[in-house]
């Protein structure tokens, strides 16, 4: 059987070889293809001689020759696929930029067409210019009548429109927010967290801790002792100032103000809480806790003072009315005292 003999042109120079025509056909079929490539397999002398048929070895090396062209195709049209489809991945991410390039041009002179030129436009298209460009990009695929109907009718309408006076204001349009208006906000949410963490971090490189309450079992882990000349010292006194200017600020927020100092010095313990969870797990851990615990008992005791000298002063004020009011008869007694004197003396005098 033959071949069917309407066979497509070939798509590419890859598959131009007449070996892979047959392939091409719209109806291909293995069993006309092997028939019509290969011979009839011979059952007597007299088909052989003819030579339209042939032994079966003969014909067992064709079909093994035949196998090992189209294997031969077969891995270089695979080869080529591969190829292919590395370039088309190779060049996915530069179209892509090419694409945004382009959106976002078309998107600034969207933007300049319906903003900044807006009133220019209105005086030369009344109707508007998104109507008119939706009208020419359908217009090609309509008939030459039809066409013409249509600018037709545009041009009534906007000769009606031009009669009446333009709007003062425009009609709000739909409330679509922008695509680079969305990414702005995810890279500004995303720089808020970033400055967040980049804040924590920093917070926790200046808190700096003695190595001497970093607690035994920990500190079992060094093999040898530090040496005299190491920065032991110098980490100790930094970690021993800061803790104290730590205490010194709680008991500051405290005593400055009475009335809002406990729940700001308490927000600062807890922020402080919180950033000791970042030494969750390590040898630190406890003794930080321990730190912020004993934090809380200088808030508690400046707490105390602070009440007790309320209480003083409320005190103060009730003692020293007191005293006066004692001390006024003892002022008329003692005037009422010299009076009497004074009158005594004149009474000698005369």
């Amino acid at each position: 059987m033959a071949v069917a003999e309407d066979k497509p042109a070939p798509p590419s120079s890859h598959v131009s070889d007449p070996a892979l025509g047959p392939f091409l056909a719209s109806a291909f079929d293995p069993a006309d293809y092997l028939n019509a490539t290969l011979p009839a397999l011979s059952l007597g002398g007299r088909a052989a001689a003819k030579g339209t048929s042939a032994s079966l070895a003969d014909l067992s090396s064709q079909t093994q020759d035949l196998l090992s062209q189209l294997n031969a195709q077969t891995t270089r049209l695979s080869a080529i696929l591969t190829q292919l489809t590395d370039d088309i991945l190779r060049s996915g991410g530069r179209l892509a930029y090419e694409v945004e390039v382009l959106r976002g041009e078309t998107t600034g002179l969207t933007d300049v067409l319906k903003d900044g030129l807006k009133e220019d436009m209105t005086k030369f298209l009344p109707g508007g210019l998104s109507t008119e460009a939706h009208e020419h990009d359908t217009a090609s695929s309509r008939r030459p009548s039809e066409t013409q109907h249509d600018h037709d009718t545009a041009a009534t309408e906007a000769l009606q429109d031009t009669s009446q006076p333009p709007p003062t204001a425009p009609v709000a349009a739909a409330d679509t927010t922008p695509e680079y208006i969305t990414s702005l906000r995810t890279l500004t949410t995303v720089r808020t967290r970033l400055e967040t963490v980049i804040k924590v971090f920093g917070e926790a490189m200046h808190w700096t801790i003695p190595p001497s309450d970093v607690s035994l079992g920990s500190s079992l882990i060094s093999v040898s002792a530090p040496d005299p000349g190491s920065d032991s010292a110098s980490l100790e006194q930094r970690g021993n100032e800061f803790a104290a200017a730590l205490r010194s600020e709680i008991a500051d927020l405290i005593t400055a103000d009475p009335d809002q100092g406990p729940a700001k010095a308490e927000a600062r313990i807890q922020a402080l809480r919180d950033l000791a969870l970042l030494w969750k797990g390590t040898a630190e851990e406890k003794a930080r806790g321990k730190f912020v615990d004993g934090l809380v008992k200088v808030a508690e005791e400046k707490q105390r003072e602070a009440h007790k000298e309320r209480e003083r002063s409320r005190a103060r004020p009730q003692r020293s009315g007191s005293v006066k009011e004692k001390q006024a008869p003892a002022k008329e007694q003692g005037r009422g005292g010299f009076l009497e004197n004074l009158s005594r003396i004149r009474g000698f005098v005369e």
